[in-house]
């Protein structure tokens, strides 16, 4: 029988993906958004490229999450709970921290943390991002996901889960897959300008999942994505599919025609989200893919 132990980084998945679902009640609302104005935009603005940079549908829809985030901010949020005693907080965080899973190149995924998103530009994002690739590629990313993992325990451990700590503590100190001295060594030596560092790979305020990136062309869509406390909202979106729409013409009539649609899961915490946050949100993203006007204000600022 052919078996495979989990390594350090699939340790550390399990471990926050499990925790997420024992303790979050998740509620999860299946969006369609009609890009076909937007996608259209998009690609002639690409090839304008007056600004020599290449923009990628990711970033697009980073951008206009964001923004649908900046107008309902209680999703941008962190919950404390305590189950025993029912009581419980939601602080509205300041800043947009995208948690974004990123694929490394053996097929591997680590969550990447795309820090004041919320105040950069559509090019500004593309940067940053093109930058994280940069650092991604030069340096060995399981030494800083060593360091997180056990700080993060070091954590557990501050807040009274003694057995649950020590257990996690112990498996990543004596994981064979975590990185060697050797390893370390050459890590320390890069510039932290040219490497990534623990905190890009803290969770974020909220996270953005572009399963479209990873598998275009595919038809369908995640029902659910956890949801790692103390976020209170996520957000996964397919990839671009052809389907038939009602479309207007000039003169206002209505005929069907084939649309660009992109199917977004929207999931969020019960204990600190109702319907009554999500709405608002839902109607931010209708507007922005109905202006595509929009994406030239974002780009040329």
């Amino acid at each position: 029988m052919l078996g495979k132990e989990f390594n350090l980084l699939r340790k550390v998945v399990s471990y926050k993906t499990t925790e997420s679902w024992v303790a979050v009640p998740h509620v999860a609302f299946f969006y369609e958004a009609d890009a076909t104005e937007m996608l259209s935009e998009f690609s002639r603005l690409n090839k304008e490229d007056s600004q020599g940079l290449k923009l990628t549908i990711n970033t697009l829809l980073l951008k206009i999450c964001v923004e649908a985030v900046k107008a309902v901010p209680q999703v941008n949020a962190h919950i404390k709970y305590n189950v025993k005693r029912v009581t419980g907080k939601v602080e509205v965080m300041e800043n947009i921290d995208v948690s974004m899973p990123w694929v490394l190149e053996n097929g591997e995924i680590v969550v990447i943390n795309l820090r004041n998103f919320g105040d950069k530009s559509l090019v500004e994002m593309q940067e940053y991002i093109n930058k994280i690739a940069q650092k991604i590629s030069s340096c060995n990313i399981h030494v800083p996901l060593y360091r997180v993992s056990v700080s993060s325990m070091v954590e557990e451990l501050k807040r009274g889960h003694l057995l649950r700590a020590v257990s996690a503590l112990l498996g990543a100190v004596f994981d064979n897959s975590k990185p060697n001295k050797k390893d370390i060594k050459e890590y320390d030596k890069m510039s932290v300008e040219d490497k990534i560092v623990p905190s890009d790979l803290q969770p974020g305020t909220i996270t953005i999942s572009n399963v479209g990136s990873v598998c275009r062309g595919l038809n369908g869509f995640v029902g659910v994505l956890e949801i790692v406390s103390p976020q209170v909202f996520a957000i996964c979106v397919g990839s671009v599919q052809e389907k038939p729409g009602v479309v207007r013409n000039e003169n206002g009539e209505k005929f069907i025609g084939v649309r660009n649609v992109i199917p977004l899961s929207l999931v969020f915490d019960h204990r600190a989200l109702n319907f009554g946050e999500i709405c608002p949100f839902i109607q931010k993203l209708e507007y922005i893919f109905g202006h595509s006007e929009l994406l030239r204000e974002w780009y040329f600022g």
